[in-house]
């Protein structure tokens, strides 16, 4: 099969690399970590120079327990903020709940969410939803996935919705898949995906089923011509799941797609 399609934008992110930085910073600076004091030693490394930028990169540590905010009278108009380290490991909030909000088309109550211990690069991919600090939908994914292969949650189901029918940031969830050991296996998933859409035999009602080739082979054919898809045809690093993944039928992934976009009845 040929794939042909545009380039994919994706979403501008915050650097982790800076999210690092700015929380050795502040941990430098001890009891002298005032946002003016973070600010001038970030400029001084060449970290940041906008005042914008590190509020930013401070609200999102602070959301993310890495940080304590506190403030302090110091006879201004407004109070100085104090900023120490709460810890290197940054929370935030997976679950199907979170896959939810991010359109997972199930009757799931959104209060089934959970926290989860990232890294700074899951952190700087997190945002927040309805005061919530969610992780990335491909941290979700990954999360879901490793969640059905090792507890048998029967989540899969709902990563073939969301992959089969929504365009991802595809290098991130492949390298988040490789972390976690999974990474054949989710290459695995992605082809058989492509197998059963791409296959001129169907055993599922046939508006269904072409309702999900369409989409499918849109969102595949994106990948292909962003260069993207080469990263799927790579070995990648683990097989966790990878039996539960070979034995999907094509109605499973056919109705769990379908039922993604409406189209199941």
């Amino acid at each position: 099969m040929r794939l042909i399609a545009q380039a994919l934008p994706l979403p501008r992110i915050l650097d982790a690399r800076k999210a690092k930085e700015i929380t050795r910073i502040v941990e430098a600076l001890g009891d002298a970590a005032s946002f003016r004091n973070i600010m001038r030693e970030a400029a001084r490394v060449g970290v940041l120079k906008r005042h914008e930028t590190l509020r930013r990169y401070l609200t999102l540590l602070v959301k993310g327990k890495v940080l304590r905010m506190r403030t302090r009278d110091v006879g201004s108009v407004n109070l100085q903020q104090l900023y120490t380290v709460r810890s290197r490991k940054p929370e935030i909030c997976v679950g199907l709940g979170v896959l939810r909000r991010y359109g997972l088309n199930w009757e799931i109550p959104e209060t089934e969410i959970r926290p989860f211990v990232t890294d700074f690069d899951g952190l700087v991919r997190s945002c927040v939803l309805d005061k919530t600090l969610i992780a990335s939908i491909e941290d979700c994914l990954i999360q879901e996935l490793h969640r059905d292969f090792t507890r048998k949650s029967g989540t899969i189901s709902f990563v073939i919705a969301i992959i089969s029918t929504r365009v991802l940031d595809l290098p991130y969830l492949l390298a988040r898949a490789d972390e976690m050991h999974l990474g054949i296996t989710l290459r695995l998933l992605f082809n058989r995906i492509l197998e059963v859409t791409s296959s001129s035999e169907t055993e599922v009602a046939a508006s269904v089923f072409m309702a999900v080739r369409t989409h499918f082979l849109k969102i595949a054919r994106q990948y292909s011509q962003s260069g993207l898809w080469r990263l799927i045809d790579e070995r990648g690093v683990g097989r966790l799941g990878f039996a539960t993944v070979s034995s999907l039928s094509e109605h499973e992934i056919i109705m769990a797609a379908g039922k993604q976009l409406g189209v199941t009845g």
